[in-house]
């Protein structure tokens, strides 16, 4: 039998791994039958709710704490490394989200580690993210896709389209201008035939 307890915990470390923000904040924290569970649970309420208002550094802290006591469930155990370094990823996401440019040296401040070490954290992930490391100035940056490179280049196929349109009208009034319009000849022949009248 699974008890109250590990139900709340499976499904906040399961969140906390997997959740975008807005579907955390819509499926845990504001969800009127998931907060009686967090209530009667403050550890697990404290961490929750330190990831979701960004304190980072003290969400890690809080789970690294619990570490110890959570490998001793035995459903749990196989998974807690594997859902601990998804959280971490998941929270270095999340900090980067809103930016087109991170300082490296803020970022490690808030997740308690030194630059080198995050830069190396930070490696892995963006071969999965669209950012890149500038790593002589300690900086993180990310590659959005350049919208006016995209209406750009849908302005030239729809100009290259009027333009071939434009040409074969005038062309087409050109020919009719100048009389060289080629008939059907079998329609033509079928036109010219005289009319048998019946005597």
């Amino acid at each position: 039998i699974i008890s109250p307890l590990c139900v709340l915990v499976y499904c906040s470390l399961c969140s906390l791994a997997s959740y975008k923000r807005t579907d955390f904040q819509k499926l845990l924290i504001e969800n009127n039958n998931f907060k009686q569970f967090m209530d009667s649970q403050p550890t697990v309420r404290n961490y929750l709710f330190a990831f979701y208002n960004r304190e980072y550094s003290t969400g890690l802290k809080s789970l690294e704490n619990l570490k110890k006591e959570y490998k001793l469930d035995l459903f749990l155990n196989p998974h807690v490394d594997d859902l601990f370094d998804r959280i971490r990823n998941e929270s270095l996401r999340q900090y980067f989200a809103p930016y087109l440019t991170c300082d490296m040296r803020k970022m490690a401040e808030a997740f308690n580690t030194n630059v080198d070490s995050l830069e190396l954290e930070l490696m892995s992930l963006v071969a999965h993210q669209p950012a890149k490391i500038d790593s002589h100035n300690k900086v993180l940056r990310a590659c959005e896709d350049d919208e006016r490179a995209k209406i750009l280049e849908n302005v030239l196929d729809l100009s290259l389209t009027y333009k071939q349109k434009t040409q074969a009208l005038v062309v087409k009034s050109a020919i009719l201008k100048a009389g060289l319009v080629i008939k059907n000849t079998a329609m033509s022949m079928e036109q010219e035939k005289p009319t048998t009248s019946s005597t």
